[in-house]
């Protein structure tokens, strides 16, 4: 090697010695826990988008250069998400009803169907009565309710690291998540033009009704909502309003779950719910709700079901308080039976037998 390649070399060095520290500052990380026969050179090679990240990662993570550059089996080694090589982790339709439009990112369009696989780019737009549901790469689950506009802002995993990346954006309307356990390092996130909600939990609802205000509302686990330089965590059983402009409000207790039950008249029932100004109820084929058949807004204290086809359903109902916010489920199961018409009783009775006899004999 001449001498000037070995100066431009050993520049080239230096420079990525002092600039990497500010270059992944503000990053991201994935660990991995350092395994016998591990190098920094096979690990960026493996998992990153070039070899050449080895020396990146061994300053990031102050390894000495040299003979003393060996790691010890069951070091924890921290690599910048942004170096992770990714591939696409398409969404599957698992649910929907029928003429739901399906907007691809090159404005080409569909009607959406079940087992469709959806991408980066996509948007799925609901009308009056539609829901879809949909199942992405971590098990996680969305359910997308009627009249709402909602596209796949990333929809990307990290190649063998089990790391999921998932952006959601909802433009409008409302969507119901339940997210499963996430490997460490995995991101799930519901973009609204007016909030950001991240998820550090389970089962949440979010709704963008207008491009000022968004409303999320914690069922279980928790979430952390950011909007214009404010953030607050929410934990299970509150629910906050971010407005454009405005700091996010502190956390507001949901209204409880309803009182309700299903009664021999086929009709749900339910008390009033202090604090109530109207009610959801939504009515399923099945106990998760990912097969949504309709879903009513009433301000009364009963649905009438009997004109349901006979069946097993799963109903659901919360309340709705003075802010908009919904508050806990009551999820009951039920079964439609029509009963038969009663049937008309033999009329065994022997005078029509002995009146025409009668009157004959009279007239004898």
């Amino acid at each position: 090697m001449s001498q000037s390649l070995r100066l431009l070399t050993g520049l080239l060095l230096i420079i990525t010695i002092l600039t990497t520290p500010t270059l992944y500052a503000n990053q991201a990380y994935w660990e991995y826990t350092f395994r016998p026969g591990d190098t920094i050179w096979k690990l960026a090679k493996t998992y990153t988008t070039s070899v050449n990240n080895w020396l990146a990662i061994q300053k990031i993570n102050h390894i000495a250069s040299g003979p003393d550059r060996r790691i010890k089996p069951g070091t924890r080694i921290k690599i910048p998400v942004s170096m992770l090589k990714t591939q696409p982790a398409p969404a599957l339709v698992i649910a929907t009803s029928a003429k739901v439009r399906l907007i691809h990112a090159n404005q080409s369009s569909q009607l959406l169907a079940v087992n469709d696989r959806l991408y980066s780019g996509d948007t799925i737009i609901t009308q009056a009565n539609q829901f879809v549901s949909l199942r992405f790469a971590d098990s996680s689950e969305l359910t997308i309710l009627p009249d709402s506009t909602v596209s796949m802002d990333r929809l990307s995993q990290f190649k063998q690291t089990g790391m999921i990346d998932t952006q959601i954006h909802l433009q409008s309307g409302h969507i119901d998540t339940r997210v499963h356990k996430q490997a460490p390092g995995s991101h799930y996130k519901i973009v609204t033009p007016s909030a950001v909600t991240a998820v550090r939990g389970t089962k949440f609802r979010v709704s963008a009704q207008t491009q000022q205000l968004t409303r999320t509302e914690v069922t279980r686990g928790k979430v952390a909502v950011s909007a214009d330089h404010s953030s607050q965590l929410v934990k299970s059983g509150y629910g906050v309003i971010a407005e454009k402009g405005k700091p996010i409000t502190p956390p507001i207790k949901l209204l409880a779950a309803p009182v309700a039950k299903f009664t021999a008249a086929q009709q749900l029932q339910w008390q009033a719910l202090n604090g109530a100004q109207s009610y959801r109820y939504q009515l399923a084929s099945d106990t998760d709700f990912t097969h949504i058949l309709n879903q009513t807004l009433t301000t009364a204290l009963s649905i009438n079901m009997s004109s349901l086809p006979e069946g097993h359903y799963a109903v659901r109902l919360r309340g709705i308080d003075k802010n908009q916010l919904e508050g806990l489920n009551t999820q009951l199961a039920v079964t439609i039976k029509h009963r038969p018409p009663p049937e008309k009783k033999a009329d065994n009775s022997i005078w029509p037998v002995f009146v025409p006899i009668g009157i004959f004999l009279l007239g004898l």
